[in-house]
């Protein structure tokens, strides 16, 4: 009897040999599907930098080390901070960490969006009932990030590239009108929220500015209060050191989520003809040929918008261009009370300014000098601050 069952047991025999393997993997997903959760974030999302900024802070787990820096706030509610605890795992492997008596399993990995570009991934994972400490883990590490977190920032020239960090510039002490200033973090805000509708309607998903104005405007602050508030990584590139290879090899580091720099852009042409090394067409397929990458932004900034050529700053290129001009009365006070935080001496002082042409880095410069608002507001004196043609 058993003999002729033999061929039937070594066939189901054989059939768990061969296909054990995946239907104990079925099993094993299905279990964990039931009681585990995961998040996955991509480079561009706000938090991703901020999760790499505490691993690196608190493990020093290098894995993470030459990944951007980018995070805006989050909107789950604020939570109290205790302790964090990491345990390092290899490059290969799951970075564990302890929160709240729960246990978050974190890995990197990449994913393929064209044949060109990869971006990175983070994926968290955690049991269900663990799911509540891993957002209150997200939400503190966020916060802590937006108050600790320095502002990275790439100088390129040549062959040359240096990395510096500096504190974060704030949006509230940049003394440039209210307008502009609303229109442009609008504009910016509606950009960064569109990637699903710019990949529908088929158009590449990046931004370009054209900041001009007299010397010193605020252009350059302006565009650190831009990466500070963004947490976009400031690349800053040096174009009258570069020929067409370097600004190749420069562009070859913008990532999704870099804030590029070209500042006094009228320095590098007159014109379309070029004052150093670098070709005029060079910069304008880099900046929306088929290198251009998806996701960043770029400014460009001069003081004589008059001399650029058409095609640099059209749409496409520069989407936006915003002017910055000399001291209003609100911008005056706005930045006194930035030095002088709740002085009444603050509209005393911009009822001064009148018709006087100041720039905001010679009021910050003033200001700088002086040791109390009532000082201040005494030996003011516009017309040794004001522009002199």
């Amino acid at each position: 009897m058993f003999n002729s069952l033999d061929p039937i047991w070594l066939f189901l025999g054989g059939l768990i040999i061969r296909y054990g393997g995946d239907l104990l993997k079925i099993v094993l997903e299905f279990g964990l599907q039931r009681l585990a959760c995961q998040i996955t974030i991509a480079e561009t999302n706000p938090i991703y930098s901020a999760i790499c900024w505490e691993l690196e802070r608190t493990g020093k787990v290098y894995d993470f080390s030459e990944l951007i820096y980018t995070a805006t706030p989050l909107v789950p509610p604020a939570v109290e901070s205790p302790t964090l605890k990491t345990r390092l795992q290899p490059r290969s492997g799951w970075i564990g960490v302890g929160y709240q008596g729960a246990y978050i399993g974190i890995r990197r990995h990449d994913f393929k969006v064209t044949d060109l570009q990869n971006t990175q991934l983070l994926t968290l994972a955690t049991l269900r009932w663990w799911q509540p400490q891993m957002l209150a883990w997200l939400t503190k590490i966020e916060t802590n990030y937006n108050l600790e977190a320095p502002l990275i920032v790439r100088l390129i020239g040549g062959t040359i590239s240096i990395v510096r960090t500096q504190t974060k510039r704030r949006i509230e002490t940049l003394a440039i009108d209210a307008q502009t200033e609303t229109e442009l973090f609008s504009d910016l805000d509606r950009f960064l929220q569109s990637r699903d509708l710019y990949r529908q309607r088929g158009i590449p998903w990046r931004r370009g500015y054209l900041l001009y104005g007299p010397p010193g405007t605020g252009k350059s602050s302006l565009i650190q209060a831009i990466a500070s508030h963004y947490d976009r990584q400031l690349v800053s590139l040096s174009l009258t050191d570069m020929d067409d290879s370097a600004l190749l090899r420069a562009w070859s580091e913008i990532t999704a989520t870099s804030l590029v720099a070209l500042e006094d852009i009228d320095s590098v042409f007159s014109g379309r003809k070029p004052l150093g090394e670098l070709s005029f067409s060079a910069l304008l397929n880099t900046l929306d040929g088929a290198g251009a990458v998806e996701g960043s932004i770029t400014i460009l900034t001069t003081n004589h918008r008059q001399q650029l050529d058409p095609a640099l700053i059209r749409p496409g290129r520069c989407d936006r261009e915003f002017e910055l001009g000399y001291l209003t009365p609100a911008s005056c006070a706005k930045m006194f009370g930035c030095f002088f935080p709740d002085s009444p001496f603050a509209a005393i002082v911009s009822d001064r300014l009148g018709s006087y042409r100041v720039s905001p880095a010679a009021w910050q410069n003033y200001l700088q000098c002086q040791d109390s608002a009532e000082l201040a507001a005494k030996n003011c004196d516009f017309a040794e601050l004001q522009v002199v043609d």
